[in-house]
């Protein structure tokens, strides 16, 4: 071969080397821009699940309702049951569907074991666009995604597919969380916190019934067909609310489709599983920490029941608990962010805290604190009732005029308090 066809050919192979550099770095380009612009909602939400090498028998389906009412730390602490809660915000059973479909996917993909259970929350109706890319804006472009996009957004498939699409003008609007986003790190629990009244709206009368609306049963149905090809369980529940009667009403006539599909169906709110709508919702839908405990404890014993394996004498069950720990240890972090008596004595119902907790009596007025007080009573925690012209004596010293002060441990550790606090009588017991 001649050395002028040599150094032709040595040329186009440059220039294709080049071309494919150019594409390489155009394509990581957009990649890093698209991870940096896009809502982070999902990404915070699934990293956890796209990387860890654990195996789960159990993955929870459903809304917010989900979210803040099934710890997977918890499960393990109490069962040794591993799960993972891949419900989001604002997606309900359509949604849930798709999300199943790809995470099986995921699962299968990277060889880790099929869960043995699904359990679905069945609760609400359809989707709006802004709830679905909170949940799968993480999620990279497949053909579940695009069958996601095609039958749940309408005319927004492009943003929904191509999610750069709808964020490229967001330069301005770029935080600190955007270039390090805050990884949920609890199996995809989130607590809320704070304690509220519940709405005028609690159906507790399973004959009270509303026909399920029809595209929600389809789409149960290709749920339940999809754990089925897969050898998987499906559990539906149904957790509380005081809202939306409609909705309650529907979820009783899921009694009849259980039965007629040989499912496993828990209404939660025609349970007495010992959730008190006035302190254990963080608002009229949402569960706060001692209320997502309540539940969570109920769907251990129901999932225990089904024989799913207790894995706390497994290999990962060590990595399961320092991840427990360092879950305490957010919880104590969180308590010194509250503002709010109510809020306090609810957060510090825990089953790893110690608390000592001094009251006067007229705080006990309060028909929440009142209660909050009693269910702290029925614990391991100390509580000092003081009466009227009494002053209290915190345990740390501090100085001042309180109506409740509260010193709180970590249990097997009360040579020195994880935190203390006061609070004064107004509208509010706001903190001082």
């Amino acid at each position: 071969m001649s050395r002028n066809k040599v150094w032709e050919i040595s040329k186009k192979g440059k220039q294709l080397l080049s071309f494919l550099c150019v594409i390489g770095l155009f394509a990581g380009g957009m990649r890093y821009c698209s991870r940096l612009l896009v809502n982070k909602t999902s990404m915070k939400k699934y990293e956890q699940f796209f990387h860890t090498d654990k195996n789960f028998d159990v993955l929870f389906l459903g809304s917010s309702h989900v979210i803040n009412g099934v710890s997977p730390l918890d499960l393990f602490r109490d069962y040794g049951i591993a799960s993972f809660n891949l419900s989001q915000h604002g997606n309900y059973v359509r949604s849930a569907y798709y999300i199943l479909e790809q995470t099986l996917e995921i699962i299968e993909t990277k060889n880790r074991d099929m869960p043995k259970v699904v359990v679905l929350d069945i609760y609400a109706g359809g989707e709006k666009v802004p709830s679905l890319h909170n949940a799968w804006d993480g999620f990279p472009l497949s053909e579940i995604k695009r069958d996601m996009a095609r039958n749940l957004t309408g005319d927004k498939q492009m943003e929904m597919t191509l999610p750069l699409s709808l964020y490229h003008s967001r330069w301005n609007e770029l935080a600190a969380g955007d270039f390090n986003p805050a990884i949920n790190r609890w199996y995809g629990v989130e607590l809320r916190y704070g304690v509220s009244f519940p709405g005028a709206q609690i159906i507790t009368d399973p004959e009270e019934k509303k026909d399920i609306e029809e595209e929600k049963r389809l789409y149960v149905d290709r749920i339940k067909e999809l754990c089925t090809s897969r050898g998987i369980r499906l559990v539906l529940i149904h957790i509380p609310y005081s809202y939306n009667p409609e909705w309650q009403r529907e979820a009783n006539a899921f009694y009849d489709y259980a039965e007629e599909n040989q499912l496993c169906y828990i209404n939660y709110m025609n349970e007495d599983i010992g959730i008190d709508f006035d302190i254990d919702f963080f608002d009229q839908g949402h569960l706060n920490p001692a209320g997502m405990r309540k539940m969570t404890h109920e769907l251990g014993k129901l999932l225990q029941g089904l024989e799913v394996e207790d894995r706390r004498g497994g290999d990962q069950a060590e990595q399961w608990m320092k991840e427990y720990r360092d879950f305490i240890q957010y919880r104590i972090s969180s308590l010194k962010e509250i503002k709010q008596a109510a809020i306090y004595l609810m957060s510090i119902n825990d089953p790893d805290l110690f608390s000592v907790v001094q009251i006067k009596r007229s705080a006990l007025e309060n028909v929440q604190i009142r209660k909050l007080i009693q269910r702290l009573e029925e614990g391991e925690n100390q509580v000092e009732i003081v009466e009227e012209g009494q002053e209290l004596r915190p345990l740390d010293g501090k100085e001042g005029e309180f109506d409740i002060y509260c010193t709180v441990y970590e249990k097997g550790n009360r040579d020195s308090p994880a935190d203390s606090r006061g609070f004064v009588r107004q509208e509010s017991y706001a903190v001082k």
